[in-house]
């Protein structure tokens, strides 16, 4: 998700927000907005239809908790995912006609957050959907109106599928140091994520062509690859492949491989990766937030956890006018 600056907020914050007659004073704690208050409009370009469709922000975010967690999680993890959607978003919002056809955010995961509509969850759930969507609007109304906050501004609540034992900092992806973003064991994901491990096999032309190679070994063997750095998550972070040198998140993207935590073996012509996790790494692990929870962790000590240093406040003007005054995070 992309940074701004929060001097970009003011000429926008009487577009979004809903009308009221008193400013709601900033509190401490977790208190959440009525449930019957539907929040700021917020625009979402469908890239299916190449549309933009306006709605309130709670509605986006039960879209973007059902697009992006499993609706059978436990109801600490899902209120934890609409806190960080619901923080995501409003960050976001500062960028009014930033997204593609003049909406102020995308249903792209890869750009913004995953968006599912009621009609694509009907479809995508069939008999289910009443059971699985009223556990994602309950998880979005037991959070109504609260965010992530450090230092009085929303922050940039990234969050991935499946961390390797450990979460990675927002520095050794993406070259950004954020103090709420950094590594923090996460254990408990071997014990519950489905694709905690994974083995994906290609071929070594194929690999050649998805990584634009012009030369590559006659007799590979161990040296097609070579590892040049390795974060302490033990995330790759560069290597040689031929003769190239790319990143390690260029590499898992162009072979599509779960994450950059990864080994690999070679044989008759085929390279076969063993990837550890999935996902990114950087932000609240979906699957251990799951884990958490189980163990009895409430949505606000999971964001905690993940989230180091932040607060969970309720979103208000008083919110949004303070931290358009302090320099962005």
């Amino acid at each position: 998700m992309k940074r701004f600056s929060w001097t970009a907020l003011l000429p926008v914050i009487l577009a979004f927000l809903v009308p009221t007659a008193a400013v709601i004073a900033l509190r401490p704690g977790p208190a959440a907005l009525p449930a019957a208050d539907p929040g700021p409009v917020i625009r979402v370009y469908r890239a299916a239809t190449h549309s933009v469709t306006p709605m309130p922000l709670e509605d986006y975010v039960a879209g973007v908790v059902a697009a992006e967690m499993p609706a059978n999680f436990h109801m600490e993890a899902l209120k934890a995912q609409a806190v960080a959607a619901r923080t995501n978003a409003v960050r976001i919002l500062a960028y009014p006609g930033r997204a593609t056809g003049g909406a102020d955010i995308t249903d792209d995961h890869t750009r913004d957050q995953a968006f599912l509509s009621p009609d694509d969850l009907r479809r995508r759930w069939g008999s289910q959907f009443t059971a699985k969507f009223d556990r994602i609007q309950q998880a979005v109304r037991g959070t109504a109106g609260q965010i992530l906050v450090y230092g009085g501004q929303p922050i940039d609540a990234t969050f991935f599928s499946t961390s390797n034992g450990y979460t990675a900092s927002a520095q050794e992806v993406w070259g950004k140091n954020l103090p709420y973003l950094q590594s923090v064991p996460s254990p408990w994901d071997a014990s519950v994520a489905p694709r905690f491990q994974d083995t994906k096999t290609v071929s070594i032309k194929d690999l050649a062509a998805a990584l634009h190679l012009t030369a590559v070994p006659a007799t590979p063997g161990g040296s097609l690859i070579q590892v040049l750095g390795e974060s302490p998550t033990h995330r790759i972070t560069q290597l040689r492949v031929g003769d190239r040198v790319v990143s390690g998140n260029d590499f898992r993207t162009a072979l599509g491989l779960n994450s950059t935590s990864f080994t690999w073996t070679i044989s008759g012509g085929e390279v076969t990766f063993r990837t550890t996790g999935y996902g990114h790494g950087v932000g609240m692990s979906q699957y251990g937030a799951e884990a958490l929870a189980r163990q009895g962790k409430t949505a606000k000590e999971i964001l905690q956890y993940y989230y180091r240093g932040t607060q969970v406040v309720p979103w208000s003007k008083t919110l949004v006018l303070a931290a358009a005054k302090r320099p962005n995070p």
